[in-house]
Order: C-alpha cells, then structure tokens, then sequence
C-alpha cells in the first residue's frame, strides 16, 4: 500500500487544515516531492489548500506534477479517514529514521562504554522526537476557548515565590515557558534556583535539579538549610545547635508518609544518623511532592530529555519545574562547551522540552560586566522571561532583580528580603539599598567593594 499516495489523495479531497499542519515532506516517498511542493506554494500565495482541480490548473507547466496528479486521482480511499492515513505514514517514516540511526548506533556500539550507550539511545528519542514533531495546535474558532476556567488557569501557571509582587503582577509563570537567570559569578544564581525548588516543594508539588558544577549532596545541603531555615555554614560544618537539628530532622521527616513517630524518637536518644537511617529504611517518600536532584558533569540535552520523560510519567501535572544549573555547562556533542553557536542550540531545545513536558524550565546564565549574556546574546532569544539579579553588601540583607525580557507583560525590577545566613529568598518586597559607593583605605587610597567570589556561589567569602 502506498501510504504517501493516500494522504496526498486524501488532503486534496478533503483540503484539511489538520492534516497540512502535520504533513511534512521528509515523511512522504520522493515521488511526491513535486506535488508536495506545488501544495507548498499554491497555500503560500492563497492562504488555502488546492484541490485536484487547482493545483492542476495551478501546475499546468509542470509535467512531472501533472502525471503524479493523475495518477493519485485514481485511487479509491473512500474506506480510509486522513487522519488515520496520516498516523500511519508517521509511523512508516519513523521505523526507516529508527533502523537508520540504530544502524549507525551498532557501527560505533563496540566503542562505547555503558554512559556512551545510554546518551546515545537516549539521543536518538530526542532525533525522532525532532523529526516527528508535527504542528498539532490548528485551531478554528468552534474548538478553542477563550475563557478559562479559576481552577483550570491555575494549573497552568506557575509562582516562582521569589517576589509577591512579581508572581501578583506575572500571575506567575506559565507551564512551557522558559525562564533564565542572568548573574554575574558569585551573584547568587544556584541559591535563587534552589529557592525555586523549595518554594514548588513547599506548595505540594515535585521539581527536578540538574546540578552541573555543584555535587548533589552540596545541592541538598542548600535546599535543606533553605527548607529547615537554619545557617547554612554551620550545617556544613556540622556544628548545628540542638534547636537547628530539630528543625532539619522535622524537615527531612516532612518528606516522608507519616514519618512524626521518628522524630518523636529522635528526641529521646538525640542520634541524628539513626534517625535518618530509619527514615529510609522504614518509610516511604510522599508520592507527588518530591525533590529530585540529579547530578551528571557531563549533562547533555537527550540526557535531559530521556529523565524528564521517566519523571513527567511518575508525577503527570505535579512536576511543575525543572531547574538546570547552569545553560551555560550544557554538553552539546560535537561542539565546543562556551561556542556561541552550541549555546543558542542549548537555549532552544530547553524551551523546546519545556513546552514537550508542560514544565516551567528555569536556567541561570552568566553575564559580563556589561550586564550582556557571555558568549551568546542569542541564547536569550528563546526565553519567555530573562531576569538580571544583583547581590547587595550581606548587611543589606537584599537582592534585586531585573526584567531585561518578559513576554506579554511590562518590563519590571523588584527586590526582595534575603536572609544570607539560611540562604531563603523571601517574597516580600523591600527596598533596594543605594549604589555600592567606592570606600577610603588607608594613605588615601580608593577601594570599591570586593566583586563576588569566582568559586562561589554568594557575593562575599564566609
């Protein structure tokens, strides 16, 4: 049977909408190229599908195309619907794309060890996911709704927490949409995202962390000092008082079904390691309202793509972000880490698996003294919102964000309350300290403010 025949027969009967914004001319045999094309350009100068009868009028000069016609005007598809016509011959096209690429994929197998292997298969979903991808949001005006319902709109957006007024005036962030953070280094930017994380935990929902630089226990350190609201430096140190404890033990219980006895026995023999080797071994993780860390220094895009799809799975609408950390240390094969080109490729495909998984994705960048993207002002091109923060002097107790792009909304800058010792964002609005002034050292001498530290992750050494 010659799938390819049937769905062009069946587009110029029925001139559908719906199967034009789908068809694609990789998925049709070679011997419709010609048609393919004529269709292409009669819709491109009418805004209309051809019928039979226009596209020969239209193509009277084109032999080849004139015997195709003739040819597909014979067939009897009566018994067949488009869409079922169209389905198939996705899928013909999709099993010749997987027999090729795993052809190639067995030629290089013997070269590859077992993480090799699974980027590998993992990057030929993400090829077929690219080439299948079809325009499937054709709407006419009897099969869209313009007005959402509270409870369904609500689903759709999501609150980062960072700032009441932004999240107010926003009405938060849409699932699909792109969001990254610009930043110097040392500005802060892994500590914004990890508040991100804390704030869709503590609303009920799950979120995932691709941590690049950082290991993932100094990731869950972060967010455990956020989420328990003790000093983050003396949970490193292990030198929390009692009271701290208390608080991180109830927090880490938190996470777990009816997990209050263990804590309740924790008080008593005050052993914080066989509290926690309890907790994992008798309880069980609350099923829909997770943190997930994933550390991998060699993050690639399929990667990315291959443990959202397991996650989007296991969670469906309650995993609602996911944070990588940072666009900037994305592995794109083939290519240089801090290319501009690659980096461009890395922003798209981020907003290409934001809109494939219904999730807010969040990013941060780095930004040169200037304020401008390093590498690539173009990776900024595929985000729906991109946010500037500055860190103030730790006395100030601030930081400030930036709007330097926001899709259909109003460019804003707000500051928020920061508590540098638990490391917690707090949403609510303050004011933004006065300009970092230049300081008088001794003999006279002018000395401004210490830049952030390079190899960390706050504006000061502690």
């Amino acid at each position: 049977m010659d799938v390819s025949a049937i769905v062009v027969n069946k587009l110029l009967s029925e001139q559908s909408p719906d199967v034009w914004a789908k068809l694609k001319l990789s998925f049709l045999d070679p011997a419709y190229a010609t048609v393919y094309s004529a269709i292409n350009r009669y819709y491109d100068k009418y805004s209309a599908i051809p019928s039979f009868e226009d596209l020969e009028l239209a193509s009277t000069r084109e032999g080849q195309t004139q015997k195709t016609l003739a040819a597909l005007k014979l067939l009897d598809t009566s018994d067949v619907s488009a869409e079922v016509a169209l389905d198939a011959l996705i899928d013909q096209y999709t099993q010749n794309e997987t027999i090729r690429l795993l052809d190639r994929f067995i030629d290089k197998l013997p070269i590859y060890d077992t993480a090799e292997v699974k980027d590998s298969l993992a990057n030929i979903v993400l090829t077929l996911d690219e080439k299948t991808l079809t325009t499937e949001g054709v709407y006419s005006m009897d099969n869209i709704m313009l007005f959402k319902h509270p409870d369904d709109l609500a689903k759709d957006r999501v609150h980062l927490g960072l700032n009441n007024t932004f999240d107010s005036v926003v009405g938060g962030c849409a699932r699909q949409e792109l969001v990254l953070i610009g930043g110097k280094r040392g500005s802060g930017k892994s500590i914004t995202c990890s508040n991100i994380m804390i704030n869709q935990y503590e609303a009920g929902f799950s979120s995932v962390y691709f941590s690049i630089e950082m290991t993932g226990y100094e990731t869950l350190e972060r967010n455990m000092s956020i989420l328990a609201g003790v000093d983050h430096q003396r949970l490193k140190q292990n030198k929390l008082t009692n009271e701290e404890l208390l608080k991180v033990v109830k927090a880490r219980a938190d996470m777990f079904v009816d997990a209050g006895d263990l804590v309740d026995n924790y008080k008593k023999h005050q052993d914080r390691y066989k509290f926690e080797e309890d907790l994992v071994k008798t309880k069980e993780l609350k099923a829909d309202n997770q943190m997930i860390i994933i550390d991998d220094r060699a993050l690639t895009l399929s990667s990315i793509d291959l443990h959202l799809g397991k996650l989007k799975a296991k969670f469906g609408e309650k995993l609602t972000v996911c944070v990588i950390d940072y666009l900037n240390q994305i592995v794109v094969e083939g290519s240089g880490q801090f290319d501009w080109q690659p980096q461009i490729i890395v922003s798209k495909k981020l907003k290409e698996l934001a809109r494939k998984y219904e999730i807010l994705m969040v990013s941060p960048y780095q930004i040169d003294a200037s304020g401008e993207a390093r590498f690539a002002k173009g990776i900024l091109d595929a985000a729906d919102i991109a946010l500037v923060m500055t860190a103030h002097d730790k006395e100030a107790n601030a930081l400030s964000f930036e709007t330097t792009k926001i899709r259909g909304a109003k460019e804003m800058n707000f500051t928020s309350a920061m508590d540098w010792d638990t490391l917690r964002i707090s949403p609510v609005n303050v004011d933004k300290p006065a300009e970092e002034k230049e300081t008088i050292k001794k003999a006279g001498r002018k000395e401004k403010h210490k830049q952030p530290d390079a190899d960390g992750d706050v504006p000061w050494t502690t």
